[in-house]
């Protein structure tokens, strides 16, 4: 199955977040059998950021009368509580 590029970008954020990058049981075909709609909100979510905060390092926007300020570390291409919420728990990498 070909995935697209933003659905590729969702998957890596979604095993970096649970830790998972080297486990050979969270292949990204199991990602989308199992979590395809984490992977579409990431890809929804990052859209509409990207769509109301065009520019990286912009810290606030001023037109005419309307202002736009964003939570501290909303952007792009993260895992945001609401998608947390639809992931289980990170696991925990243990080294001897």
């Amino acid at each position: 199955m070909d995935f697209t590029l933003e659905q590729k970008k969702a998957i890596a954020i979604i095993k970096n977040y649970l830790n998972v990058v080297d486990n050979p049981t969270w292949t990204t075909e199991y990602i989308m059998d199992n979590y395809d709609f984490v992977v579409d909100q990431i890809i929804e979510n990052s859209n509409a950021i990207k769509n109301l905060k065009p520019s990286a390092g912009i810290l606030q926007a001023r037109e005419s009368n309307q202002s736009v300020t964003f939570k501290e570390g909303v952007e792009a291409w993260t895992i945001t509580s609401d998608i947390a919420s639809m992931l289980p728990k990170p696991f925990v990498k243990l080294f001897y």
